[in-house]
């Protein structure tokens, strides 16, 4: 039976340079399947950080669905446990970490759990060599859900289970206005095996210059569906506009494009990006000068015969918001949806639901336009 090789490695690599059976292992007798864990993490958003480091304890896995109760009562098999510090930073475009080997029987995997020490964690350290105050809302060894898309297949010959860690999203910076860091872990387990990846570059026109590569963008991929899309990874774009969103299942997902900030760039957004286990998905993304914009504020589901409120807000090209700026509604699809304008301002209406169905809302201004569509359910409340 093959067995994948330990490799406690200081520095990242490629996933790809560091996965090979071990022969002289194979045969042998009575041997559980072994799980490699990798750690890879999305590029932190913020030019101005040198380096985020957790101390990572232990990964475990278990064959019970995590239910929202107390992981205690739930049987837990470790295997990894690095006890050690890993710059999260170091691992961008796909890059990983080696974080140990264990055994285990092969089954389906439904529960990952992350353990930190977060005393020895050494945190976030500026480019100016100044060390940031992180909150991480907790003390000493904190375990930590992961989100399992699904199941983790471990068959006889073992598996590569990728731990995303997204920087980004799991310290949340200056929530409180003081420049500090908030410890929210959001961090993802896949079956290597079973994913495929989004790469390309992000480029803008000459609408705000000589045409060119746009460096730090951030690069979003949503999953989900309607009613329920999140976002589930985030990369950032390197000096000549390259990014990589890698280990995601198959499917199709939204991806969208944040300009960095201090940029005159506007943002960008496809909502038909497909991925293919075992392939790379080419999507390379051209930005335009920012004219401004509008955003319908306003829920994207209701019930039948129920009235929702909504709310445009207008932005200048100078990112200023306009409350003085005339919206004009627009109900694209009347068999399912209403539509009355308040007589206060024309920033606010309300939609009515007439339904089962999907109907689409737009608030236009001045050339900009938002459009939101709202699906209808049905309405099993009692008459």
């Amino acid at each position: 039976m093959s067995r994948l090789p330990l490799a406690l490695l200081a520095v990242a690599l490629l996933t790809a340079a560091c996965y090979k059976d071990d022969p002289t292992l194979a045969g042998l007798p009575n041997r559980k399947p072994m799980a490699k864990v990798f750690l890879t993490d999305d590029p932190f958003p913020f030019d101005s950080v040198q380096s985020v480091q957790v101390y990572i304890v232990g990964i475990d896995v278990s064959t019970h669905p995590d239910t929202g109760t107390s992981a205690d009562s739930m049987h837990w098999v470790n295997v990894a446990a690095p006890h050690r510090q890993v710059d999260l930073l170091t691992l961008q475009q796909g890059l990983t970490d080696s974080l140990g080997i264990g055994e285990v029987t092969a089954d389906q995997y439904k529960a990952v759990r992350v353990t930190i020490n977060v005393d020895s964690s050494a945190g976030i350290r500026f480019k100016n060599g100044s060390r940031a105050v992180v909150r991480w809302n907790g003390s000493g060894q904190e375990s930590y859900a992961v989100f399992v898309q699904a199941p983790i297949s471990i068959p006889d010959t073992g598996a590569v289970i990728v731990i995303d860690f997204d920087v980004g999203r799991s310290f949340v910076y200056n929530q409180l206005g003081d420049g500090a860091f908030d410890f929210f872990a959001a961090i993802r387990a896949v079956n290597k095996a079973a994913t495929g990846d989004i790469s390309g570059t992000v480029s803008h026109d000459t609408s705000a210059g000589p045409a060119g590569p746009v460096a730090d963008a951030t690069v979003s991929a949503w999953g989900g569906g309607p009613n329920n899309w999140f976002i589930l990874s985030t990369g950032k774009t390197d000096a000549a506009g390259h990014y990589r969103l890698a280990y995601l299942l198959p499917g199709t997902y939204i991806v969208g494009v944040s300009p960095p900030s201090g940029s005159n760039f506007g943002a960008a957004l496809d909502s038909n990006v497909a991925v293919n286990a075992g392939a790379e998905t080419t999507h390379n993304v051209l930005l335009s000068a920012f004219r401004g914009s509008v955003l319908i504020q306003g829920a994207a589901s209701m019930l039948v015969n129920h009235t929702n409120r909504l709310e445009a807000f207008v932005v200048t090209a100078q990112h200023q918001q306009d409350p003085s700026a005339s919206v004009a509604w627009q109900n694209l699809d009347t068999a399912v949806l209403g539509l009355v304008t308040y007589v206060d301002s024309t920033h606010v209406s309300r939609v009515t639901s007439k339904a089962v169905g999907t109907g689409r809302i737009v608030a236009a201004s001045g050339g900009l336009a938002d459009t939101l569509v709202i699906h209808v359910a049905p309405d099993s409340t009692p008459p």
